[in-house]
């Protein structure tokens, strides 16, 4: 070995070798994303600068609180609900320097603030710990299936994958409007008792349907078993289309933190199953499982798994490594996913500003 130089090892080259192979052969759906909940992500740069900032105080303090042992006061703070911590945050100098240096505070900030700004706006954050998030942030694999997950289940803080969202495999929910006549206490008495949902204006589900007012959503586990086969049968027949629309509604995109190595990841597909589709498509038809292959979310484990066995993936590669430009070889891949006109990105990001 030359004098100062250093042999990458092996472990570092196969890695880049593989992330290589992500590059070329995968690919993120956006429109997953976009179906569901979410908030317009242009300003989340200067939000994320300034609830990481830095502040240094001598003179600040904490009044009361002052007198406890720092340990103590952090154990406060790591129980406090999300809405209740950054109002804590804005209180001086000494509670704004507490509350950023509470365990997973920064980690949630830097890789989660979308889903954070959506709790916020959903109303949802005065049920939930910043701890509640960090260890969904952390969590991997879809709670309902198993299988890799990119989104947030709202109302129980869980995980979940798209494709329990599109199936309709999560718990059940019920539009506000239903219930609350089972209840002798107020309206807002109801939303004090159960975790509520105030859902945004968006582009919601995979048919791109627009709502531009607010729904109150309440999950269905929170209503007695005779309420809720009443408000069951009675939002069934009253709102069947708002009713199937309410799972997107509760969801956002929520990206994975694997807290050893540091790496974030939101979920690929695989742009060899899309070619094979569509080559499928245009011949003698596509098998019955070659739609659920082609919006299979991985992780990069399972992805680098699948490719071994995946000869569209392969060839993909293969011709990469010949200087062939794979980036537009399908009009499907190109944008990350499949959308009703070129403007509806556009129209989200207007709807979200309102």
């Amino acid at each position: 070995m030359e004098s100062g130089k250093i042999a990458a090892s092996p472990c570092k080259f196969e890695r880049a070798f593989e992330m290589e192979i992500l590059r070329v052969c995968s690919y993120h759906r956006r429109d997953f994303d976009l179906a569901v909940t979410g908030t317009n992500s242009r300003d989340h740069d200067q939000v994320r600068s300034s609830l990481l900032r830095s502040i240094n105080t001598t003179s600040s303090g904490l009044g009361r609180f002052q007198i406890l042992p720092l340990e103590i006061v952090y154990e406060i703070c790591f129980l406090l609900d999300i809405q209740s911590l950054l109002n804590l945050r804005h209180v001086n100098r000494r509670a704004h320097q507490i509350v950023r240096t509470t365990l997973g505070y920064k980690a949630t900030i830097t890789h989660a603030l979308e889903a954070l700004c959506v709790i916020l706006r959903t109303k949802i954050a005065s049920w939930f710990t910043l701890s509640d998030l960090f260890k969904v942030l952390c969590t991997k694999d879809c709670y309902f299936c198993g299988s890799f997950s990119g989104f947030i289940f709202l109302p129980s803080f869980t995980r979940c994958c798209f494709s329990c969202i599109r199936e309709d495999s999560l718990p059940p929910l019920l539009i506000s409007s239903v219930v609350k006549s089972r209840f002798k206490s107020s309206q807002v008495c109801l939303y004090s008792l159960v975790p509520t949902i105030r859902s945004l204006p968006g582009i919601y589900s995979m048919d791109e349907v627009v709502r531009k007012k607010r729904t109150q959503i309440i999950p269905a586990e929170f209503i007695s078993t005779l309420s809720l086969r009443e408000a069951n049968e009675r939002a069934r027949v009253a709102q069947p289309k708002e009713k199937a629309l309410l799972r997107y509604m509760v969801t956002t995109a929520l990206p994975y933190l694997d807290i050893k190595s540091g790496g974030v990841q939101n979920g690929i597909c695989c742009r060899g199953c899309q070619i094979a589709l569509e080559r499928a498509l245009r011949s003698s038809g596509a098998q019955s499982n070659s739609c659920a292959l082609r919006d299979k979310v991985y992780s990069y484990e399972e992805f680098m798994e699948h490719f071994r066995e995946c000869r569209e993936a392969q060839n993909l590669w293969m011709f990469s490594n010949h200087g062939v430009d794979v980036d537009n070889v399908s009009e499907f891949v190109r944008p990350g996913g499949w959308f009703k006109t070129r403007d509806v990105i556009m129209s989200f990001d207007r709807i979200a500003d309102n």
